[in-house]
């Protein structure tokens, strides 16, 4: 059974092994370093119980998945209705609903925290995710052609947006 709740620092490991995966694979994370779990932290703290927060996918008591909002250009009072949205998911476990169940509790958190709009930036060679975006309504709101650099390999990064509700 999934559920979805909000991360607590013990789920710290986890959520960095499942980062390692992406980090790994190079097609999905502009992180090209194998991360460890003490140079997570910090960030996992900052974003519990808070507007920008985490929420992690369970199944039998086992973190397979995980999604961030953060502030988007923190300090720019301005975009305080936009959030940026990041997730993984197990690759053991891709395909198989938990990224939906996951943007669904996102969606549900930002109606609560008054966040009307998301982005996630992403590689646009990345087309499991951009079809997956597009799935939940997201459509391209920009381009920065050839700025990812991936070993010898160039790619195009994107932002993806959705505007939730007025």
């Amino acid at each position: 059974m999934l559920t979805i709740r909000k991360a607590k620092p013990n789920d710290n490991l986890r959520i960095t092994e499942i980062l390692n995966q992406a980090i790994i694979a190079g097609n999905a994370t502009a992180i090209t370093k194998i991360l460890k779990p003490e140079e997570r932290l910090e960030w996992l703290n900052k974003y519990i119980d808070d507007k920008y927060t985490i929420y992690v996918a369970e199944i039998e008591g086992i973190v397979v998945g995980w999604l961030s909002l953060s502030p988007y250009r923190k300090g720019r009072q301005a975009f305080k209705r936009l959030a940026e949205i990041t997730y993984y998911i197990d690759y053991d476990h891709h395909r198989k609903g938990i990224a939906k169940a996951l943007f669904e509790k996102a969606a549900d958190h930002c109606k609560q925290y008054n966040i009307n709009s998301l982005i996630a930036f992403l590689y646009a060679e990345n087309t499991a995710s951009v079809k997956l975006l597009k799935k939940f309504g997201f459509e391209q709101w920009g381009l920065f052609p050839k700025t990812i650099c991936i070993g010898d390999k160039e790619l195009n990064h994107v932002i993806y947006g959705v505007r939730l509700f007025q």
